[in-house]
């Protein structure tokens, strides 16, 4: 064969690529009936001095919601038992088509409340822990200091509420608003 045929090039998923007595499959590739094949659309990289073949991915990574993974959501729908949330990032990874993710009144801080309005209201930035995504629900815990509203605007005025000695303070209509608060209150980046 001629050194043409081992050239970097795009391949799509189930593609020839070579022989399996001249390479060998590396990552992104496979051996079957006697040949090795492209696992991904990419772009076929032939080592010739290892004598393998890899495929390098050129689609996106997806972000699938796992059990244990952090989030960061805006609050849409707030009740008494619980919150509605739109999920927009996973593990510090920005996603552009949301989740929905739900906190309950249990799952939103150490202390338990009469009232989740308490912990959180609409418009608020949470991050959060993903506790449960069977049922294609998935359940979301502010339970740990770490997690909570990172974000809260006054709800008279609408102003970002600033953190001023513990207390959420509203810079325009002097209003002090109770919410449950993440450690990184402020800091968070949201790209």
């Amino acid at each position: 064969m001629s050194k043409k045929n081992f050239e970097d090039r795009d391949v799509m998923p189930g593609d020839k690529l070579a022989i399996i007595e001249v390479f060998e499959d590396g990552s992104g590739a496979y051996q079957q009936d006697g040949h090795v094949r492209s696992e991904e659309l990419g772009k076929a990289h032939f080592d010739l001095d290892k004598r393998n073949v890899s495929v390098e991915k050129k689609t996106r990574e997806l972000i699938i919601p796992k059990e244990g993974m952090e989030v960061l959501a805006e609050a849409g729908s707030v009740m008494r038992m619980d919150a509605r949330v739109d999920i927009f990032s996973i593990n510090g990874r920005r996603i552009y088509v949301p989740f929905t993710g739900v906190i309950h009144i249990s799952d939103a801080g150490p202390r338990s409340l009469r009232d989740l309005g308490m912990a959180v209201r609409n418009g608020d930035i949470v991050k959060a822990r993903i506790i449960n995504v069977k049922n294609k629900m998935i359940q979301l815990s502010m339970r740990n200091p770490e997690h909570g509203v990172v974000y809260a605007h006054c709800s008279r005025c609408g102003v970002l509420l600033d953190l001023d000695q513990g207390r959420l303070h509203c810079s325009k209509c002097d209003r002090v608003e109770r919410r449950k608060m993440a450690k990184t209150y402020g800091e968070e980046k949201l790209e």
